[in-house]
């Protein structure tokens, strides 16, 4: 009878023991949305993350077993369940190293105060070469990057000659090491998302040659067609720094002109001579002379997922401290004697309509609504992620989604855009469903807590009035109804430029925000 109740004891310490195993490898999830949590800012919930089905199939399996130990071979059973039992209470009892999955690029939270002194020293090197260069803009420069990061892995992957076209923006040594990253049967990579990308180096501004050195969170698809897998269809996420070079003393193109990733020197189509110059101008591109120019990538890490939409991955940083510019509190008096028809008040109710835009948009699959409020790049990252899902069959959804929280925490001036971020706090229901409605990821039930760090940008030569909060052009006020590139089909301006109100230019992630 005594060894009865103590095997019952046991036999309840191991279904216990069982179910904390459970929950540690399920509980950490985190499910995709707009602003990320899966993907990037805002991949929304592509690309995966990890094995959530599989390791819900491995430790109810593993349960099952040692119950079935327990009570039919005890010798065996009962010494297992107390090293499951030990192995949990071991796990919990460790101090927390903070890992964090690879969908989140394994960024590990900078210390704060060694970030904020680094970007106060770029803040500085960019000051410096608006000496020499007074249009320079971070915001187009960024644009710049993004642009090129994107278009050079599309060409990677229709082969050496389409990226070869880009040469005069990339020299050969980084092309070299991008075409490394291909194998022979590679027929696309599409996806391509930066999640982050940081300035990591800036040098040379007392020299006539500048170098910046940014590094790239980011993840994309290959398709590399194999016998029994006629997709071959895999997802990477990596972490790539570029070294970029120019001219000190070039003066910045426009915004429209720097990310149209035309010839440098004549603004023609990229088009190549039998000598790899340019067809219309003649000239061959093979430094910064005209614009920025890529004369190396190192790729830091690679990682290959494949695409599970049902993957989860975890929640990282929302109770980290709030990362706010350098003196913060002056910046934000100097801006708001600047522009005297600035409201705060307006300005965050617009924040609002875009986020409430933005998340609606993202649940119901209907992308397009999205369409007014984001610039073209981060709109057409969100919109790859949108397809995915619905070749899936699934949807995430994020039912009463609200903000909870705004934040100010930084505003930067150029001679093209005025730029303020907030960090956002927000909660909701974060979950996915397939065709037949059944919650194949997330929970419906409990409510989940984030947050991320928005950018809204609007240009220098909007018109000085209040922010809008409505569903109108900002432009002509008619209802919006825009086209595929951001053109109200009324008045005819393109309303995701900034050019006539705040617009969402960039979300990051609480884990890689480093100011």
């Amino acid at each position: 009878m005594n060894l009865e109740r103590h095997v019952s004891r046991l036999r309840k310490a191991a279904l216990i023991g069982g179910v904390a195993v459970a929950t540690f490898l399920l509980a950490a999830d985190a499910f995709a949305r707009v602003g990320g949590g899966q993907g990037y800012g805002g991949g929304g919930g592509g690309g995966g993350g990890g094995d959530g089905d599989g390791a819900g199939a491995l430790v109810y399996l593993v349960v099952r077993l040692l119950l079935w130990l327990t009570i039919e071979h005890p010798a065996i059973g009962i010494p297992l369940d107390i090293i499951v039992i030990a192995a949990v209470i071991y796990w919990f009892a460790r101090p927390s190293r903070k890992s964090v999955d690879i969908a989140s690029s394994a960024i590990f939270k900078p210390d704060a105060g060694a970030a904020g002194a680094q970007q106060r020293d770029f803040q500085r090197s960019f000051n410096q070469l608006r000496r020499f260069d007074p249009n320079f803009s971070e915001i187009i420069f960024v644009d710049f990057c993004y642009a090129l990061y994107g278009r050079a892995h599309e060409a990677r992957g229709r082969g050496p000659a389409a990226l070869d076209d880009l040469s005069p923006y990339l020299g050969e040594p980084a092309r070299a090491s991008l075409r490394q990253l291909s194998r022979a049967n590679l027929k696309a990579v599409e996806g391509i998302i930066v999640g982050a990308m940081q300035v990591v180096d800036v040098r040379g501004l007392d020299t006539p040659t500048v170098v910046i050195g940014v590094e790239f969170d980011a993840n994309y698809t290959e398709f590399t067609p194999k016998e029994g897998d006629p997709r071959g269809e895999m997802s990477y996420y990596v972490r790539e720094r570029w070294e970029l070079e120019r001219k000190r003393d070039v003066l910045s193109p426009t915004p429209e002109q720097a990310t149209a990733l035309h010839c440098p020197r004549c603004g023609a189509a990229l088009q190549k001579d039998t000598v790899g110059a340019c067809a219309f101008c003649g000239t061959r591109v093979e430094s910064g002379e005209f614009q920025w120019y890529v004369r190396a990538v190192t790729t830091l890490s690679r990682e290959a997922k494949g695409p599970l939409l049902t993957s989860n991955v975890p929640e990282v940083g929302t109770n980290y401290p709030t990362v706010t510019q350098a003196n913060f509190p002056a910046v934000r008096a100097a801006f708001e004697h600047n522009n005297p028809s600035f409201s705060w008040a307006d300005f965050q109710a617009r924040a609002r309509l875009i986020f409430s835009e933005l998340q609606d948009a993202w649940s119901t699959l209907n992308w397009e609504r999205a369409r007014p409020h984001e610039t073209d790049n981060i709109f057409q990252m969100h919109r790859y992620w949108i397809d995915a899902y619905q070749r899936q069959g699934l949807r995430n959804a994020l039912d009463q989604h609200k903000i909870t929280a705004m934040q100010p925490v930084k505003i930067k001036l150029d001679a093209f855009y005025h730029a303020i971020t907030l960090r956002v706090f927000a909660e909701g229901y974060d979950y996915t469903v397939d065709k037949g409605g059944r919650v194949v990821a997330g929970s419906n039930q409990k409510p989940r807590r984030w947050s991320e760090y928005w950018t809204f940008i609007r240009s220098t030569r909007a018109k000085p009035t209040p922010a809008r909060a409505d569903l109108n052009c900002p432009n002509c006020g008619a209802p919006l109804k825009i086209n595929a590139t951001g053109i109200c089909e009324f008045c005819g301006g393109k309303v995701t430029s900034g050019e006539f109100d705040w617009v969402l230019s960039k979300i990051e992630q609480d884990e890689s925000y480093a100011g």
